[in-house]
């Protein structure tokens, strides 16, 4: 049989990233994640920390169980000697815009996606964890709410 590439592994993890978000379960993420992961959103908001986000992602799945995001890979690029690697893809999205006021949600579904880049590493015991995930968007509904002026 066979042993998976680094890129089969990257591409398996991925794809239980994105099925964690589907069902809804934020304690999956985490261990895709290495602890000084970085973020930056599609709407150019940033975090740090793995524990961090394994929080952010509960707390999105309780407070929006409409939102959902897919990421798809279009390229793995890996670095065999460093055990480092680059995933570039496709995203989308949707979930339940919030009103300013009191964050509750108004009931308006809206949809957003583009393009992303990633950073893995692998791990001493051989798995590959996200160090960083870029992500831009490109589409959006009328109602996504645009990133502040720097």
């Amino acid at each position: 049989m066979t042993q998976p590439t680094s890129s089969d592994l990257i591409r398996s993890a991925r794809e239980a990233f994105n099925r964690a978000i589907a069902e809804k379960d934020a304690r999956r993420i985490r261990p895709l994640l290495a602890p000084s992961y970085h973020l930056v959103t599609g709407r150019s908001d940033q975090f740090h920390g793995a524990d961090e986000e394994e929080k952010r992602w509960a707390e999105l799945f309780q407070s929006d169980p409409t939102a959902v995001y897919l990421r798809t890979p279009r390229e793995i690029t890996v670095n065999e000697a460093w055990g480092i690697a680059e995933e570039i893809g496709s995203w989308q999205g949707e979930y339940t815009l919030r009103q300013a006021q009191g964050g509750a949600l108004n009931g308006e579904l809206v949809h957003a996606s583009g393009v992303y880049a990633a950073k893995w590493q692998r791990t001493r015991q051989g798995d590959w964890v996200l160090q960083a995930e870029i992500f831009t968007t490109i589409n959006f509904d009328d109602a996504c709410i645009p990133p502040d002026p720097i």
